[in-house]
C-alpha cells in the first residue's frame, strides 16, 4: 500500500496539514461568515415570503374592489334604466296632456267657428227678412197708387216675386 501511496505521490503530512488548515478555515468561516450569510438568506427570505403575502392581500383587495365596481356599476345601469323609463314615461305623458290641449284647443276653435256662422246665419235671414217686408211694403205701396186691375196686381207681384228670387243666400 505504501508502494501505491509513492506511486500517487501522496504525502500524509502534507494531506494532514491541509486538513487542519481547511478545518481551522471552515471554522472561522463558520463562526465570522456563515452566520451572517445565513442572517442575510434568512433575511432575504422573509422579505420575499412578506412580499407575497402582501402582494396576495393586495390581489385579494383587487378581488374585493372589483367585485364592488362591478355591483356599483350594476347598481349605477339599473338606476340609469329606471331615470330612462321615468323619463320616456313623463315624456309620453306630457305628449298626451299636448295632444289633448290641443284637442281641446281645437275643439273651442270649432265650437267658436260654429257659433259666428250661426250669428251670422241669423243675421242674413234678419236681412233677408227686412228686405221681404221691405219689398212687400213696396209692392203693396205701389199696389195701393196705381190703383190698377188684377193683371197689373199680377204683373207687380210677380216682379217682385223674381227680384226676391234674385237674392242670394
Amino acid at each position: 500500500m505504501e508502494d501505491l501511496l509513492t506511486a500517487l505521490k501522496i504525502n500524509f503530512k502534507v494531506l494532514f496539514t491541509q486538513f487542519i488548515g481547511f478545518m481551522v478555515l471552515f471554522w472561522l468561516l463558520k463562526k465570522f461568515l456563515f452566520n451572517r450569510v445565513m442572517d442575510l438568506i434568512q433575511s432575504r427570505t422573509d422579505e420575499i415570503r412578506g412580499a407575497y403575502d402582501a402582494n396576495e392581500k393586495i390581489r385579494d383587495e383587487v378581488s374585493s374592489l372589483k367585485l364592488q365596481y362591478e355591483q356599483r356599476l350594476q347598481e349605477a345601469r339599473k338606476e340609469a334604466e329606471t331615470i330612462v323609463q321615468s323619463a320616456t314615461q313623463r315624456a309620453e305623458k306630457a305628449g298626451q296632456e299636448v295632444i289633448e290641449k290641443t284637442r281641446q284647443e281645437a275643439a273651442q276653435i270649432r265650437d267658436r267657428g260654429l257659433a259666428e256662422i250661426e250669428q251670422e246665419k241669423k243675421r242674413v235671414i234678419t236681412e233677408i227678412r227686412r228686405d221681404v217686408v221691405n219689398l212687400s211694403v213696396d209692392i203693396a205701396r205701389k199696389i195701393i197708387t196705381k190703383a190698377v186691375d188684377e193683371k197689373e196686381a199680377a204683373k207687380l207681384t210677380d216682379d217682385a216675386i223674381n227680384k226676391i228670387g234674385g237674392v242670394s243666400l
